[in-house]
């Protein structure tokens, strides 16, 4: 056991800007085709998710965001569109979208669509409509001619690689000509250059808006735009062979035009802003350096337009320790433009799950960090409970990024495990389906690992997620001029504060294998009330703490304080939401 000790001022002070919803929002992703399903084959779909609106509305989120729905062949798990204006049968119709829409927006939740703008599948319209030259749709796509002379053994133009391995040009035989896919060969790139592109995207955000979406998370954008003149990208280790993770992607990534084409993207949104005064959002997918990410903040639109920050998720791993944390927030905080709003990701669809990246005892400890911060905080459907991922066969692959790597290899780059079955109780396939199989198998630690154990449980990461969902809806969390700091204390131990006028607000988290003694010394400050406990701490919600005493923590845990004159509506909270618990285990 360690003894610390640290001094916590209030002197300093941070202002947020007027709340607009997205500001201090619990966003979720839902990634359909493994939320719920509906009609039994096996896959989820929306019909699923609107019969899981009251989960949403138990788990306190206040906007979700679902992963690609539209017509796909699914190469790429529906991130290679077909249609823009349509839904794959898979999940459902266009009226269901409508009521899903309808039913989760009089709940008071916001509802996102995830799109796709830098590619479409080679089965949409436009590729076969580019491949015969029709008119305006010649030049839609990324075409260029072969590097070599003999026509017979066409040549790449340059050395630009595949995410999903191999050159990132395909020949086609019909328009004798390659063309640029930045993913896979089934997934051609759009051509940003082109004015009727930048039209027809403007158009399909239209409608979907006009179809009440409260907004977008645009995927993969950094790619929209490559070089005019196709330059060879630089080798980092010529010894080693021409391989996308061995590219500097210079020519490639965040071209100057493809901030000017989301600019078009976020006034469009804008405009309906201003139209109605319903608030809109534009979220960016963006892997980069902060520097370079922070360039994706909306400009004039800065507050509704900005990019996932997924430098906290990789940051999140078995190893990491409180420096690196709260270096981590500071250089997000830090550089954000002035009125922005910071966003805070540790999980995804593309990564493995909180629970295998830090470990499942890091699960709750996690949450109440995200809580703590100040921004949106964003959860990846099952991580509120602790899902794991599922180990798959390569025979069970259905991702090409780890299904192209091979049998002996695609484990490194298989995204499956993260995107299994939500597991809801201990019924045939966790009670996603009740097909006989399911489009990927659902883990088998389903039978203690679910929703409904978890809800019925005194203890259980579910219930702390829920407490923090409530604790972030009150005023020290809501206020506009609300405090922040983050401080590593000691290498294993991260201290986060909020607070606001009277109320205080404190996060002692141990990152360390062994138990931690903190003693926190606060101005005009003696005792604090635990609002939210991780369930290995050891402590529970009501405990008074005497701050002289110090805070013991088991190793990897976590607790929320606040001081007296804050705590009562957290601890009110906290009262009915084990009221709501038992009541449901009554029930089951």
């Amino acid at each position: 056991m360690q003894l610390v000790g640290v001094l916590l001022l209030l002197s300093c002070s941070s202002v947020l800007a007027d709340q607009e919803w997205w500001r201090t929002g619990v966003f979720y992703q839902i990634y359909p085709k493994s939320f719920m399903d509906s009609d039994n084959d096996g896959m989820g779909d929306i019909k699923g998710i609107e019969s899981k609106l009251d989960y949403l509305e138990y788990i306190g989120v206040s906007a979700v965001w679902l992963s690609p729905i539209f017509k796909s062949p699914q190469v790429d798990g529906g991130y290679d569109i077909a249609d823009f204006y349509d839904i794959d049968p898979m999940f459902g119709t266009i009226d269901d979208l409508k009521a899903l829409i309808a039913a989760i927006q009089a709940r008071g939740i916001k509802i996102l669509l995830d799109f796709v703008p830098n590619h479409t599948s080679d089965q949409h319209a436009w590729f076969t409509k580019s491949i015969n030259k029709e008119e305006n749709y010649t030049d839609f796509y990324v075409w260029a001619n072969s590097s070599g002379t003999d026509p017979s053994n066409p040549i790449p133009p340059n050395n630009w690689q595949s995410n999903f391995t191999g050159p990132a040009w395909t020949w086609n035989e019909k328009r004798q000509q390659f063309y640029l896919h930045q993913f896979s060969e089934h997934q051609p790139d759009l051509n940003f250059r082109d004015p009727g592109v930048i039209q027809a995207m403007k158009d399909m955000m239209t409608f979907w808006l006009n179809a009440g979406v409260d907004g977008f998370r645009g995927d993969a954008v950094k790619f929209l735009v490559e070089v005019k003149n196709l330059t060879d990208e630089p080798v980092i280790d010529p010894s080693q062979p021409v391989d996308f993770n061995n590219l500097l992607h210079i020519f490639t990534e965040n071209q100057d035009e493809t901030l000017t084409v989301i600019q078009g993207w976020s006034d469009l949104i804008a405009g309906f802003n201003n139209q109605d005064n319903k608030q809109r959002v534009l979220l960016l997918e963006v892997y980069n350096a902060i520097n370079d990410i922070m360039k994706y903040y909306g400009g004039s639109n800065s507050t509704f337009t900005f990019p996932f920050n997924f430098h906290l998720l990789e940051c999140i791993t078995g190893g990491m320790t409180a420096v690196n944390l709260t270096d981590n927030i500071n250089d997000w905080m830090n550089a954000m433009p002035a009125g922005a709003t910071a966003s805070w990701v540790v999980g995804n669809h593309d990564n493995l799950r909180v629970a295998n990246r830090a470990g499942i005892e890091m699960v709750d400890s996690l949450n109440m960090m995200l809580a703590m911060l100040p921004g949106m905080m964003v959860t990846y459907n099952g991580d509120e409970f602790g899902m794991t991922d599922t180990f798959l066969r390569y025979d069970e692959t259905k991702d090409p990024r780890g299904y192209n790597l091979g049998p002996d290899d695609y484990v490194i780059g298989s995204r499956d495990p993260a995107r299994t079955p939500l597991q809801w109780d201990t019924s045939v396939n966790a009670g996603f389906s009740k097909n006989t199989t399911t489009w990927l198998p659902v883990n088998p630690n389903y039978w203690y690992l679910n929703v409904a154990a978890q809800s019925s449980a005194a203890l259980s990461h579910l219930n702390v997620y829920r407490q923090l969902t409530q604790m972030r809806k009150s005023s020290i969390f809501q206020s506009t001029t609300t405090g922040f700091s983050v401080q590593a204390l000691t290498n294993y131990t991260l201290i986060i504060k909020r607070w606001s006028g009277v109320d205080t607000a404190i996060l002692i988290m141990n990152l360390a294998s062994y138990q931690e003694t903190t003693i926190l010394t606060v101005p005009n400050i003696t005792q604090m009330v635990v609002s939210v406990a991780s369930i290995n701490s050891g402590y529970s919600t009501g405990d008074v703490v005497q701050l002289s005493q110090g805070v013991s923590l088991r190793p990897k845990a976590a607790v929320i304080l606040q001081n007296l004159a804050s705590s009562a509506a957290p601890l009110t909270v906290s009262f009915l939401l084990l009221c709501v618990s038992l009541f449901m285990l009554v029930l089951n």
